[in-house]
């Protein structure tokens, strides 16, 4: 299993002897038996086990960790093969002229090994809701290989394609843009043939300085498609208009509620437990149920009916599979609040897109009850980040929501964009710490409030959440 990270499944790598990666990487053994093989392949000496492979790609040295393996079998492959004189002649030393020229061998080797459907997934929000939703779909006949939860950052890309073997049908990647070729970098392992936008918006601007600067980085997709394939995007996000499809020659795929989506969305209603909606595809009109709330969950859900139509799934079948989904935890979660109140739990991850979609769902969900958001620091907004945390306040004073509660540094910026706009100073709480949140919580909620909490895993409220939430 693939130790470097996460474990994420009980399947192995699919073996392959050294013999095959010393010819597939252009490297040379040096030292041991070429017919050992692996079933494990790691990029850190600290995870060497009996039967693994080392990348060196990090030229990390461990003495300590090395001496620890005495009389284990593994191999090694590396650039610097000097280092590993005094392992041992169980080991199967491969010498390469550079290992990340050898490492990107490798990647694409394994990655030709399996002809399989890949979807890729990326947006500035709701990618792990969509991701996750074709991940069920898909479940129901296949068996899939998936990112974990929204751990989608480059790092975890190398053990989540040792991941892929002689099982897996189908591969649904959720795609992070931290930094620029970032996509390019992951399809790069992956090779989808599905590539998913579900939206974009204002995020990671420490790394990318403007916001069109951001869009070209998920245009990026389009070269991380080889220009081919299926290109699914929200018909009716304006950022997404701006990605230049001239050079792309591959099948786009537009869902959302404007005519001509070929996935068009209409007839949205909030009921007991979700919602229902209409989607409508070549003329014809379905009607599906998700037991999710926020209109933004029913363009997730036509995105993912969108991919899994894509690799093959009827349209029928892949909006009745979503009835059964369950919600990704701390992603717009309704629990039973402290008093009596409803608490809306989205503390996963933050920014200024998700930050105004939470705030119409706590004011179109809460309908005439009072309505409270607690807004935490959005990171890696960059230079201008204040700006952004004062454009937030803004948005709540004009959504009409009762009470705002920031917590800590950097939130004030909200807070005072909320007075500037014309909330009362009563009605706007600047608290320290979650000790202070919770107090004024427990002093000014009841069963007619809903709350919001909108923070990120970054600044975590664990803490806040245990306290005012009755089930966990």
């Amino acid at each position: 299993m693939i130790t470097d990270y996460l474990r994420k499944s009980d399947d192995a790598v699919k073996s392959l002897s050294l013999d095959a990666i010393a010819k597939k990487t252009g490297g040379r053994i040096i030292q041991g038996t070429g017919s050992l093989v692996v079933h494990d392949i790691v990029t850190r000496i600290r995870k060497i086990g009996q039967g693994n492979l080392l990348f060196d790609l990090y030229h990390d040295r461990d003495e300590k960790a090395l001496t620890g393996l005495r009389g284990c079998s593994y191999g090694i492959i590396t650039d610097t093969p000097e280092y590993f004189k005094g392992v041992g002649d169980r080991v199967t030393i491969i010498q390469v002229k550079d290992i990340d020229e050898a490492y990107w061998k490798f990647v694409d080797f394994y990655r030709s090994l399996f002809d399989i459907p890949v979807i890729g997934v990326t947006g500035t929000c709701g990618k792990t809701t969509t991701k996750e939703m074709i991940k069920h779909i898909l479940s129901g006949k296949y068996r899939v290989n998936a990112t974990y939860k929204s751990y989608n950052a480059s790092f975890r890309n190398f053990g989540y394609l040792l991941d892929i073997n002689d099982d897996t049908q189908m591969v649904v990647m959720e795609m992070g843009v931290a930094y620029p070729k970032d996509l390019i970098t992951t399809c790069r392992y992956f090779k989808p043939q599905v590539g998913v936008i579900t939206n974009i918006g204002v995020d990671h601007l420490q790394a990318f300085g403007t916001l069109d600067a951001y869009i070209s980085a998920k245009a990026e997709f389009i070269q991380g498609l080889d220009y081919k394939g299926t290109l699914i995007l929200n018909a009716d996000c304006e950022n997404t208009k701006k990605i230049d499809l001239s050079k792309y020659k591959g099948n786009v795929v537009y869902f959302g509620s404007r005519d001509g989506s070929h996935f068009r969305i209409s007839g949205i209603k909030h009921i007991r437990h979700g919602m229902e909606f209409s989607l409508v595809h070549e003329e014809k009109a379905y009607k599906f149920f998700i037991p999710l709330y926020a209109d933004f969950n029913a363009y997730n859900a036509a995105a993912a009916i969108a991919a899994a139509h894509a690799v093959g799934v009827d349209v029928q079948e892949a909006g009745e599979r979503l009835e059964s989904y369950k919600n990704v935890e701390k992603h717009f979660e309704i629990k039973q609040g402290i008093n009596g109140s409803t608490v809306i739990d989205d503390t996963w991850s933050t920014n200024p897109t998700s930050t105004e979609a939470a705030l119409r769902l706590l004011k179109n969900f809460a309908g005439d009850r009072k309505t409270i958001a607690v807004l935490g620091k959005m990171s890696l907004l960059g230079k201008s980040s204040s700006r952004h945390h004062h454009m937030i306040g803004e948005k709540v004073a004009e959504t009409g929501i009762d009470k705002l509660v920031v917590i800590g540094d950097g939130a004030e910026a909200i807070g005072r964009g909320a007075l500037q706009k014309g909330m009362k100073e009563d009605d706007v709480r600047f608290c320290r710490d979650t000790d202070e949140t919770y107090a004024y919580l427990a002093d000014n909620i009841d069963g007619n409030t809903v709350v919001l909490i909108k923070t990120s895993m970054l600044s975590s409220y664990d803490d806040l959440m245990n306290r005012i939430v009755i089930d966990k």
